[in-house]
Formats: structure tokens, sequence, C-alpha cells
């Protein structure tokens, strides 16, 4: 394996400055073991499982790897109350659509327990974090000073995840060790900002490590990204397409056929901007976007038809949070590989630029 480092990696304890994303219903025990196992930062996605699930998946990460490992936790300030309130009558149009159509597939809609981000939930998921000596927890949606607090009461180093250079001040305020900056070319929630132009804003404040997040799929786009001054990167579809990650075939393909126009950006999902491939799912919504209810209650109208998709891996009707680097991945491989891979691409990449540029 070729060489790459930076001051990232002695500080997270791995070998490799590549953090892979803790996105919900993909990154579980297997995935972040093998990208741990690797040498990059494996992240285990703990926003909606409930924490009896996210035990589980510590401790299966645990049984295959004893590299560092990352939990990824949602800290907003609202959290969705009461899922079974909401009617299905009383549901926006293109929601009771979606749940007829999927019916009609053959997959039952049924209320879910979506853990949904409340803080006493967080706090449990934190307690478990330190019970199996997690070495890092992942903050999304906030970086609150309570519990960056606790985490390094327990000697954990704990990661703000943003998309804003405001937010990248919040975070490093309140005492995050590193802050990802992601661009709105990432999949999943997103802000508005590019990421170039995003990561060179926190790169004028930051006091400490700045990793760069979204739609980086190749290694190219990772030595751009270090020489621009990120200490790494925050990779996740291209971990999607992996033989670890916890999404059906149907979903992989959709990545493996996405174009460059594939993705929107929409409030379809949670009522918060997320990228995602469309489909059936985000069609129904075309001509109703007044219906869209505010976060956190679109959130609840939609976890129904949205799990019940991704159970059954449905073609069409599942919803696809992705990058706009999904028209670059072709293929399913090893996480293992799938790192090593982004590895000598950018060793090469950054042999190639010294190379080709003359500079004195």
């Amino acid at each position: 394996m070729a060489t790459l480092e930076t001051p990232l990696c002695a500080l997270l304890g791995i070998r490799y400055p590549i953090l892979q994303a803790g996105m919900g219903g993909v990154a579980f025990g297997p995935l972040a073991a093998a990208v741990s196992e690797a040498g990059g930062l494996g992240t285990i996605a703990a926003i909606s499982p409930t924490p009896q699930r996210v035990d589980e998946e510590i401790r299966l990460a645990r049984s295959r790897t004893d590299k560092p490992l990352c939990v990824d936790i949602g800290f907003p300030a609202r959290a969705p109350q009461d899922l079974a309130a909401l009617r299905l009558d009383a549901l926006p149009a293109p929601v009771q659509q979606l749940h007829r159509e999927i019916e009609a597939l053959g997959v039952n809609v049924q209320p879910v327990d979506d853990q949904a981000m409340g803080i006493e939930d967080a706090k449990a998921k934190l307690e478990i974090c330190f019970r199996h000596r997690i070495e890092v927890v992942a903050c999304a949606l906030g970086t609150p000073k309570w519990a960056v607090d606790a985490c390094h009461a327990h000697g954990v180093k704990v990661i703000g995840i943003v998309g804003s250079a405001r937010h990248a001040q919040s975070a490093i305020r309140n005492g995050a060790d590193v802050v990802v900056v992601q661009g709105t070319e990432g999949g999943g929630h997103t802000g508005e900002v590019g990421l170039v132009t995003l990561l060179a804003e926190v790169l004028e404040f930051a006091t400490v490590p700045v990793v760069a997040a979204g739609g980086i799929v190749q290694g190219a786009q990772i030595a751009g990204l270090l020489t621009q001054g990120a200490q790494g990167v925050w990779v996740g579809t291209r971990f999607i397409n992996t033989l670890e990650s916890s999404v059906g075939p149907n979903y992989k393909q959709a990545i493996a056929d996405a174009g460059y126009d594939a993705t929107i950006r929409s409030l379809l999902f949670d009522g918060l901007y997320v990228r995602q491939i469309r489909n059936r799912f985000t069609e129904v919504w075309e001509g109703h976007a007044a219906d869209m209810l505010p976060y956190p209650q679109q959130r609840m109208a939609m976890s129904p038809a949205r799990f019940a998709a991704a159970a059954a891996d449905l073609k069409d009707h599942q919803a696809l949070p992705a990058g706009q680097g999904a028209s670059l991945v072709r293929d399913v491989l090893p996480a293992g590989a799938v790192l090593q891979r982004l590895v000598e691409e950018t060793v090469a990449a950054l042999a190639a630029a010294r190379n080709r540029v003359a500079f004195a």
C-alpha cells in the first residue's frame, strides 16, 4: 500500500486520512469494521436505530477489528414526537400516494419506531459508546457543548459535521476536535455552499483539523482537497456501493446507473435539505412543494413509507440519498478495496501534479 498521512491520522489513530460517513441505513457494523480494518476510520450510523441496535452494531464491529471506530449520533434542536399521532388521512397527498403505491407492490407500510434523534435517545447512545470505549463520536445536526464535554471526559474525540461556516465556528467554539465541512454536492443532509468555497471559508478561522465532504468518490478529488488545506476526507456515496453496506442491490444499482444530473436537493425527505437520486419517491412531490411539512413533521410523515420501501429494497419507491459523485461510481467492491483504491489514486494524483505543474 502507498503511504498517505496527515496530522489527522495521529489525532484519530488511523493510517489514512479517509473517514467513512455515518450514513443512515447504510453504515452499520460490517461496513465500519471493514473500513477501520483497512486503515481508515469506519463510522456506525446511530441516528435512527434504537440504542439496543447501536449496541449490537458496535459489538459486531469490535468483533471484526481492534482499530478505532466512530459512531455518528444526531443532536438536533428539534426532535419528532408521537409518530402514531399522524393519521394516514391527515397526511399530505403525496405521502398518501406513496403509501398506496408501495402497498400495491405487496409491501405493508406500518408505523415505525424511528428514534428520530431525541436528546434522551442521544444521551443513551453516548453512554453505550463510552461503555464500549469508542474512540470517536461524530455529531450530526448540531455539536452541543454538553455532548463534547461528556465525550472528552471519557477520552473520546469529537467530530462536528457542518454545512456552513457559521456552524463550523459553533462546533469549534463548543470544543470539537475535528470539523467535517460538507459542501452542497454531498448526499443526505447538505447545505447550499459548494465544497471548494466552504472549505476555504472554514480554513480561514479553523483552529482544529478540517475534513472535506461532498461528492468525493475519486483520489484525484482527495488530492486537490488536501492541497487546498483539508487534513482528510469524509466519504459517503462511494462506500454505499460496497459489499459491506447495508442497502440492497437496487439502491446500489441506482448509484451505478446515475448520470451527472441524477440527484436533486429537496425538503421532501424530512423537512431539511437532503440530496438524493430522482425516482418515484421524489416524483410524487412534483408540483406539491406547498404540501411539504416543516421539520420534524415531514420526517414523521415520511418515515413509514421510507422505512418500508428501504426494507423491501424497492427499485423505484425507496429514498436514495446520494451525492453528486454518484455519476462517477460504477461498481460494487469490498470496502477495503475501495479504501485502497482511493489511497493509491490520491498518491498518484499528487505525484502527477508535481510532475505537471512547475512552481518555485
